[in-house]
């Protein structure tokens, strides 16, 4: 069967729309992430409930009939919903590997009362890397064949069974180690991505990167695969090049770049300068895996989430914005 492909006319229109729907909804957004941020308790959790009721809504206006009187509490509504939906998935997915994890350690498998099957799941997701946490789901959870899980993964089915070997020598022990949902990358790691990043070491960056892994900037780029990696105009070239597209007059200075450690992460913090002052732009977290970066999450078009980490490091943020402001809706913003 023929593979098909989104013209990209169609493309063009939806990203027109997107950052018009961007605009219009900047002037409530600082109150929706303060209520997302109530909800999740949790920095990082929050810009992902944001971002994810931001495109959750966009995403449905086509079905809504009717005008939507209220914006903010149709956001707000949406934003609850999918928190719920995301505690009752953690519920039942924890349910499912702990159960997993009983039988497979010679002890009766039951359900478990829900505190404990929440507690479970915490220490689960927060010891697994990523490729391993969605083998062992899709294996264990969906019951999918290697194969299956390979092609979902875009990898190879002996990584699979490495990731699924690795997951259950790790689940016996999760129980013991403090919960967190994120994999917390070596500053080891960091240091080499800031210290290419700042060399614009273009080729040494893209060594790095596992051939799997994604580029976010959540709300404005999705990057996944070497492919995309490699590609003119994405987000390694852009950092290297700083949008050279540009006129000269209003190009951007290229930021500096620097390890920080952030409530026990180590995370790249990068700067500009105005007249001496040195400001807070962007905010960015990685995931590794096999000493390598899984995930690079770039929270450049977050303004409520670098302040807070501004503010939290005694930083100054700098002026930031929601989407790029040189961009008009209709013109792509990657380099020809």
């Amino acid at each position: 069967m023929a593979n098909p492909e989104l013209p990209q006319s169609m493309h063009d229109d939806l990203r027109a729309a997107w950052l018009r729907y961007i605009d219009l909804t900047s002037s409530f957004r600082p109150d929706l992430h303060r209520y997302c941020r109530r909800l999740t308790r949790d920095l990082w959790d929050a810009e992902d409930l944001l971002q994810e009721t931001l495109l959750r809504a966009f995403a449905t206006l086509g079905a809504v009939n009717g005008t939507i009187q209220n914006p903010r509490g149709y956001l707000v509504r949406t934003a609850t919903h999918l928190w719920v939906d995301t505690l009752r998935r953690r519920n039942i997915e924890a349910a499912a590997l702990s159960m997993h994890a009983s039988s497979a350690g010679g002890a009766k498998s039951a359900i478990q009362p829900p505190v404990e099957v929440h507690d479970a799941g915490q220490a689960v997701f927060g010891h697994l890397a990523p490729q391993e946490r969605a083998a062992l789901v899709l294996k264990e959870v969906f019951r999918m064949s290697l194969k299956e899980i390979a092609e979902m993964l875009g990898t190879s089915v002996g990584a699979v069974k490495a990731a699924l070997h690795r997951g259950r020598t790790q689940l016996k022990q999760a129980q013991a180690a403090p919960p967190s949902r994120r994999s917390i990358p070596s500053p080891e790691l960091v240091n080499r991505f800031v210290k290419l990043l700042n060399m614009s070491d273009l080729k040494g960056l893209l060594a790095l990167m596992l051939d799997s892994g994604s580029v976010e900037m959540p709300g404005m780029l999705l990057e996944v695969g070497r492919d995309q990696f490699e590609r003119k105009g994405g987000w390694f070239w852009q950092a290297v090049h700083v949008h050279p597209e540009l006129p000269a007059e209003v190009r951007p200075k290229k930021w500096w770049n620097e390890r920080a450690m952030f409530k026990g992460e180590s995370v790249m913090l990068s700067f500009s300068t105005d007249q001496g002052r040195k400001l807070l732009q962007a905010v960015t977290r990685l995931e590794e895996e096999e000493a390598r970066i899984a995930r690079v999450r770039s929270y450049i078009f977050s303004p409520e989430t670098v302040r807070e980490v501004a503010e939290e490091l005694h930083l100054t943020a700098g002026p930031i914005f929601y989407r790029y402001p040189f961009a008009e809706p209709g013109r792509s913003e990657d380099a020809e």
